[in-house]
Protein backbone atom coordinates (compact mmCIF):
# COMPACT_ATOMS: atom_id res chain seq x y z
CA UNK A 1 0.00 0.00 0.00
CA UNK A 2 2.73 2.56 0.57
CA UNK A 3 4.41 1.35 -2.17
CA UNK A 4 1.01 3.00 -4.36
CA UNK A 5 1.00 5.86 -2.32
CA UNK A 6 4.62 6.93 -3.26
CA UNK A 7 3.74 6.20 -6.29
CA UNK A 8 0.68 8.30 -6.74
CA UNK A 9 2.61 11.17 -5.10
CA UNK A 10 5.34 10.77 -7.19
CA UNK A 11 3.10 10.91 -10.48
CA UNK A 12 1.51 14.08 -9.36
CA UNK A 13 4.83 15.55 -8.62
CA UNK A 14 5.77 14.75 -11.90
CA UNK A 15 3.00 16.27 -13.88
CA UNK A 16 3.10 19.56 -11.49
CA UNK A 17 6.96 19.75 -12.51
CA UNK A 18 6.75 19.22 -16.32
CA UNK A 19 3.66 21.84 -16.04
CA UNK A 20 6.08 24.02 -14.73
CA UNK A 21 8.62 22.95 -17.09
CA UNK A 22 6.34 23.51 -20.29
CA UNK A 23 5.03 26.90 -18.71
CA UNK A 24 8.64 28.82 -17.68
CA UNK A 25 9.84 28.96 -21.40
CA UNK A 26 6.34 30.60 -22.58
CA UNK A 27 6.54 33.45 -19.79
CA UNK A 28 10.54 33.99 -21.24
CA UNK A 29 8.89 34.47 -24.48
CA UNK A 30 6.18 36.65 -23.74
CA UNK A 31 8.93 39.18 -21.82
CA UNK A 32 11.34 38.76 -24.54
CA UNK A 33 8.66 39.93 -27.02
CA UNK A 34 7.35 42.37 -24.34
CA UNK A 35 11.34 44.30 -23.83
CA UNK A 36 10.29 45.36 -27.73
CA UNK A 37 7.03 47.03 -26.59
CA UNK A 38 7.13 50.75 -25.95
CA UNK A 39 6.94 52.22 -22.38
CA UNK A 40 4.69 52.12 -20.32
CA UNK A 41 3.47 48.81 -21.99
CA UNK A 42 6.86 47.18 -21.44
CA UNK A 43 7.09 48.39 -18.03
CA UNK A 44 4.06 46.88 -16.92
CA UNK A 45 4.55 43.52 -18.88
CA UNK A 46 8.03 42.67 -17.71
CA UNK A 47 7.18 43.49 -13.78
CA UNK A 48 3.80 41.47 -14.64
CA UNK A 49 6.31 38.12 -16.28
CA UNK A 50 9.11 38.49 -13.86
CA UNK A 51 6.66 38.47 -11.11
CA UNK A 52 4.71 35.60 -12.59
CA UNK A 53 7.97 33.29 -13.41
CA UNK A 54 9.71 33.63 -9.85
CA UNK A 55 6.63 32.93 -8.26
CA UNK A 56 6.27 29.68 -10.17
CA UNK A 57 9.79 28.94 -10.47
CA UNK A 58 10.17 29.21 -6.51
CA UNK A 59 6.94 28.34 -5.38
CA UNK A 60 6.05 25.40 -7.40
CA UNK A 61 8.80 24.28 -9.59
CA UNK A 62 11.42 23.76 -7.23
CA UNK A 63 9.23 21.93 -5.12
CA UNK A 64 7.68 20.18 -7.43
CA UNK A 65 11.66 18.93 -8.83
CA UNK A 66 12.61 17.88 -4.95
CA UNK A 67 9.41 15.82 -4.73
CA UNK A 68 9.44 14.14 -7.98
CA UNK A 69 12.85 12.85 -6.72
CA UNK A 70 12.08 12.17 -2.78
CA UNK A 71 9.07 9.90 -3.86
CA UNK A 72 10.41 8.54 -7.37
CA UNK A 73 13.74 7.64 -4.72
CA UNK A 74 11.11 5.73 -2.42
CA UNK A 75 9.46 3.48 -5.83
CA UNK A 76 13.02 2.83 -7.93
CA UNK A 77 14.20 -0.19 -5.80
CA UNK A 78 12.32 -2.83 -7.06
CA UNK A 79 13.32 -2.16 -10.67
CA UNK A 80 16.93 -1.72 -10.14
CA UNK A 81 18.05 -4.95 -12.02
CA UNK A 82 15.99 -3.51 -15.15
CA UNK A 83 17.56 -2.19 -18.11
CA UNK A 84 14.75 0.45 -19.31
CA UNK A 85 15.19 1.88 -15.36
CA UNK A 86 18.63 2.91 -16.13
CA UNK A 87 17.91 4.72 -19.23
CA UNK A 88 14.50 6.34 -17.76
CA UNK A 89 17.21 7.14 -15.56
CA UNK A 90 19.50 8.70 -17.37
CA UNK A 91 16.33 10.57 -19.15
CA UNK A 92 15.43 12.31 -15.52
CA UNK A 93 19.38 12.99 -15.11
CA UNK A 94 18.72 15.34 -18.18
CA UNK A 95 15.45 16.64 -17.14
CA UNK A 96 17.43 17.78 -13.93
CA UNK A 97 20.02 19.42 -16.16
CA UNK A 98 17.54 20.59 -18.12
CA UNK A 99 15.68 22.25 -15.02
CA UNK A 100 18.49 24.00 -14.35
CA UNK A 101 18.72 25.51 -17.95
CA UNK A 102 15.55 27.13 -17.10
CA UNK A 103 16.53 27.78 -14.05
CA UNK A 104 19.66 29.81 -15.40
CA UNK A 105 17.57 31.50 -17.78
CA UNK A 106 14.93 32.68 -15.16
CA UNK A 107 17.84 34.38 -13.31
CA UNK A 108 18.72 36.00 -15.96
CA UNK A 109 16.16 37.29 -17.39
CA UNK A 110 14.48 38.57 -13.38
CA UNK A 111 18.37 40.38 -14.45
CA UNK A 112 17.62 41.79 -17.60
CA UNK A 113 19.57 40.15 -19.35
CA UNK A 114 18.31 38.88 -23.05
CA UNK A 115 20.58 36.21 -23.95
CA UNK A 116 18.51 34.25 -25.65
CA UNK A 117 15.78 34.83 -28.81
CA UNK A 118 12.87 34.12 -28.96
CA UNK A 119 13.58 31.15 -31.20
CA UNK A 120 16.10 29.39 -29.25
CA UNK A 121 13.16 30.35 -26.12
CA UNK A 122 10.84 28.19 -28.47
CA UNK A 123 13.59 25.43 -28.94
CA UNK A 124 14.00 25.45 -25.14
CA UNK A 125 10.06 24.97 -24.57
CA UNK A 126 10.11 22.07 -27.02
CA UNK A 127 12.68 20.20 -25.11
CA UNK A 128 10.38 19.75 -22.26
CA UNK A 129 8.11 17.78 -24.95
CA UNK A 130 11.17 15.96 -25.40
CA UNK A 131 11.52 14.63 -22.26
CA UNK A 132 7.92 14.20 -21.19
CA UNK A 133 7.16 11.89 -24.04
CA UNK A 134 10.67 10.04 -23.55
CA UNK A 135 10.30 9.20 -19.64
CA UNK A 136 6.98 8.40 -19.80
CA UNK A 137 7.09 5.96 -22.89
CA UNK A 138 9.99 4.10 -21.29
CA UNK A 139 7.88 3.85 -18.02
CA UNK A 140 4.50 2.77 -19.54
CA UNK A 141 5.93 -0.21 -22.25
CA UNK A 142 8.69 -1.30 -19.51
CA UNK A 143 8.06 -4.83 -20.00
CA UNK A 144 7.52 -4.53 -24.01
CA UNK A 145 10.63 -2.58 -24.38
CA UNK A 146 13.57 -4.18 -22.62
CA UNK A 147 15.28 -5.41 -25.24
CA UNK A 148 14.66 -2.29 -27.36
CA UNK A 149 15.94 -0.22 -24.86
CA UNK A 150 19.26 -1.55 -24.80
CA UNK A 151 19.44 -0.48 -28.59
CA UNK A 152 17.12 2.05 -29.08
CA UNK A 153 18.05 3.91 -25.45
CA UNK A 154 21.66 4.19 -26.59
CA UNK A 155 20.54 5.54 -29.66
CA UNK A 156 18.22 7.96 -28.45
CA UNK A 157 21.16 9.24 -25.68
CA UNK A 158 23.84 9.94 -28.13
CA UNK A 159 21.18 11.44 -30.48
CA UNK A 160 20.70 13.78 -27.24
CA UNK A 161 24.06 14.20 -26.24
CA UNK A 162 24.91 15.47 -30.12
CA UNK A 163 21.57 17.85 -30.08
CA UNK A 164 23.00 19.25 -27.01
CA UNK A 165 26.62 19.38 -28.41
CA UNK A 166 25.65 21.49 -32.00
CA UNK A 167 23.27 24.04 -29.27
CA UNK A 168 26.25 24.58 -27.33
CA UNK A 169 28.84 24.64 -30.16
CA UNK A 170 26.56 27.68 -32.21
CA UNK A 171 25.98 29.32 -28.77
CA UNK A 172 29.54 29.04 -28.63
CA UNK A 173 29.98 30.74 -32.10
CA UNK A 174 27.46 33.29 -31.57
CA UNK A 175 29.26 34.39 -28.44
Amino acid sequence: MVLLILKALHIISVIVWMGVLLYMPRLFIYQTEANDKTEPDRSILIKQYKTMAKNLWVKVGWPAMILTIVFGAGIMHPYFSSIWFWVKMGFVAALIGYHHVIHFANKNLQKDKYTKTVAQLKTMGQGGIVFLLSITLIAVLKDSINILLMIGGTAIIVLLVFIVGKALMKKKKAA
